[in-house]
Order: structure tokens, then sequence, then C-alpha cells
């Protein structure tokens, strides 16, 4: 704002009060008074428009992601399809047959058939043991160390052609009349006090069609399984040891080879 017309106009208020002879104003009064009064005649400046731009949203370009693949199982390094195969599989996912006296039966290829002394009455006795292994289970603090599964194939003479309950009820009360005699231990033997069976550890079933009777041992830790058959005039125990999991890793696998050999069990 110019100072020229607030100075005129303070001027003439000035000399007005002078040739009326009215009382001179006070200057300071005056100036105050003009320039309320030329701060009131001032036009008032029009308000500043804000310009407020409309910024349009950043368009998102929109990616086509391709298909996440779906994964796929890579093949065991160590066999490839049946058509690629340039050996044969291992010995240890084929069989074998072991043809004994009177009888014959299939064991994997990887185990081992031995004809041992017979530790009782029997005319012979057969071990089919599978390879030595080390198991360690994971969240244990313990390991195995040995033969993977062990099965006893004994012969017995039959003279009098019992059929397999009879013959094995006998041949359970002799042994355990002659450990007695002998003043050794008979609490593995499934006989009471009293000299009688204990019905609820023997029982009959059959293997591989044949009529079976079974024998249930106690083993320490573990049972003891007999199965007995018959043919005329010798009869055939097949058994085993059945150890619990937790104090053999391998108990499970133990079970399917010996159902294996007992189901391909026959007499000739």
């Amino acid at each position: 704002m110019k100072r020229q017309p607030l100075l005129l106009l303070i001027a003439m208020s000035l000399a007005l009060a002078a040739c009326s002879g009215a009382p001179t104003p006070d200057v300071e009064e005056t100036v105050q008074a003009g320039v309320a009064a030329t701060l009131t005649a001032q036009p008032t400046e029009p308000s500043t428009a804000t310009a407020t731009a409309t910024i349009p949203p950043t368009p998102t370009a929109t990616a086509t992601q391709a298909p996440t693949p779906t994964p796929t199982a890579e093949p065991h390094p160590g066999y490839g399809a049946p058509s690629e195969m340039a050996t044969p599989l291992p010995a240890a996912l084929s069989l074998q047959t072991y043809d004994g006296p009177g009888f014959s039966f299939h064991y994997p290829s990887n185990a081992q058939v031995e004809t041992v002394e017979p530790e009782v009455a029997a005319v012979s006795e057969l071990h089919v043991t599978g390879p030595v292994v080390w198991v360690k289970p994971g969240d244990a603090d313990w390991s195995y160390n040995g033969e993977a599964y062990e099965l006893i194939v004994r012969t017995f003479e039959n003279p009098q052609e019992l059929d397999a309950e009879s013959w094995a009820r006998e041949y359970v009360l002799e042994r355990w009349e002659e450990a007695k005699d002998q003043n050794r231990p008979t609490g593995s033997l499934p006989v009471t006090e009293e000299g009688t069976i204990r019905e609820d550890w023997v029982g009959h079933s059959e293997v591989a069609g044949e009529p079976t009777f079974w024998v249930r041992y106690f083993w320490f830790d573990s049972y003891y399984w007999a199965f007995y058959l018959t043919a005329e005039d010798h009869v055939v125990e097949l058994s085993f040891v059945d150890y619990p999991l937790p104090n053999q890793p391998l108990a499970v696998v133990e079970v399917d080879i010996y159902a294996l050999i007992l189901d391909t069990f026959q007499f000739d």
C-alpha cells in the first residue's frame, strides 16, 4: 500500500481543525484513525484459490503369472524302469527254495540256511537267518546289531502217526517233566505247577493250508512261537521269537518274513 494518500488525509484533517478554531487533535490519535479508515476502505483481497489436483490412481500392471509347476518325484537312483534295467534286481528282492526231507519252503535269497546239531530231541534242525544289520531307532539311545531275523525248522519222529495237537501236547509235557526231574527252570513252558497245559497258550491254526497246532513259550521279554505240522511218521516244527517293537526295531519286518516262509511251506 502507498504512503502518499495517508499523509494527505492527515494533513487535511489538521488544516480543518486549525481553521475552525477547534482544539488541535492529537497527532498520534489522528494517525491511528487515518490508518484505521484507510484499512477499512481497502478492498478485500480475494482469497487465493487452492487448486486441488485430482491425481488419477497409478495403474497397476497385472502380470500373468506362470502356473506353479507340479513337483515331480525323482526316481530312485538305484532302480530304473524295468525296460531300462541292465541288471536284475538284487538278491534281497528274490526268493530261493529250500528242499528238505519231505518238505520245502521259500526264503529270501540274502538269508543263510544252516544245518546245526539239534538242541532238543529232534532228528534235524535248520536255521534260516537274515543278514547281519545295524539298526538305530531315530529317537533312541541304543542300537541293534545282529541278524535281521531267525527262523528254526526242526523235524521229529512220529512213529505213532499222531495228529499235530496230540503230538505237541505230549511233547510239551515231556519237556516239563524232564526239566523238573533235572531241577531246571520250567517257567518258559506253558504248563502250570500242577502239570496241566495252559490252554490260553496253545491253539489251532493253518500253515499254507495244512492243519497246525501252535504253542507259545515264554522267552524273557518276548514270546517263542512254535507251529507243529505232521506228515505220516514225522513232525515239523517251525519256530521263531516274537520280540516287542520297543526291544527290536525290526520286529514288524521279522513277522512279515516269518509269515512269508510259513505261507510257502508245503509237504512233498
